[in-house]
């Protein structure tokens, strides 16, 4: 979570969106900057308003002052990220459960569907909702993809240009397939994330989130 709330905005930090990269690019401007331990630095909307708003209220900053944001990824490329990204030696060190260099993508996808032990829990649409119906409760999302998209509105919101320092890139190269069947699971699985996903392609990658905006199940 990066809050910068004197330029009109709060950023969250979702996972497998370039996290680290917007915590050392803004790390200068941010008010309050949580980067280290995970639950405070990847902060959902839920935790956010509930127990950060009350603080930046308290320091003079209203709700409405500032714009609750968040990038975030096609939904297939984010389960990619986290398959590479446990692919890491350090994680078969520590022999978790967590460690997917001997698993397959198709694999790793079905494991996160069935709320496999060791498997991913999370998800993009929980990540930006306020409850368990997943009413979205951030202002904006900005597509990861789209990075002259994100970074023009930031500089904009900073008024001033901002260069990227880019951290955190997974080097691994392994193949990832996906089989028709699981990618059919993955869809109904992820309605949620796609019908989010699909409003942000048709806003060109900056979507102002209608108040109280439910996605489909």
């Amino acid at each position: 979570m990066i809050a910068l709330p004197a330029h009109g905005f709060v950023m969250l930090s979702m996972p497998k969106c370039a996290s680290t990269t917007l915590v050392t690019t803004l790390k200068g401007h941010a008010e309050i900057l949580m980067r280290v331990n995970p639950r405070l630095k990847h902060m959902n909307c839920r935790t956010f308003t509930h127990r950060m708003a009350p603080v930046l209220q308290g320091a003079g900053y209203e709700r409405t002052d500032y714009e609750l944001v968040t990038l975030f990824r096609e939904p297939v490329s984010w389960l990619e990220s986290w398959w590479r990204y446990r692919q890491r030696p350090a994680l078969k060190e520590k022999d978790d459960g967590k460690w997917t260099g001997d698993i397959s993508f198709d694999d790793f996808v079905g494991a996160h569907i069935d709320g496999a032990p060791g498997a991913i829990t999370g998800r993009q649409a929980r990540f930006v909702s306020l409850d368990d119906d997943l009413t979205i409760g951030v202002d904006r999302i900005l597509a990861l993809e789209a990075t002259d998209v994100w970074q023009g509105w930031i500089a904009q919101q900073l008024g001033q240009q901002v260069d990227l320092v880019t951290k955190n890139w997974s080097t691994s190269s392994a193949a990832t397939t996906l089989s028709d069947t699981m990618r059919g699971r993955l869809l109904e699985h992820y309605a949620p994330e796609y019908d989010i996903y699909e409003h942000l392609r048709a806003a060109g990658g900056n979507w102002a989130v209608p108040p109280g905006y439910r996605p489909a199940s």
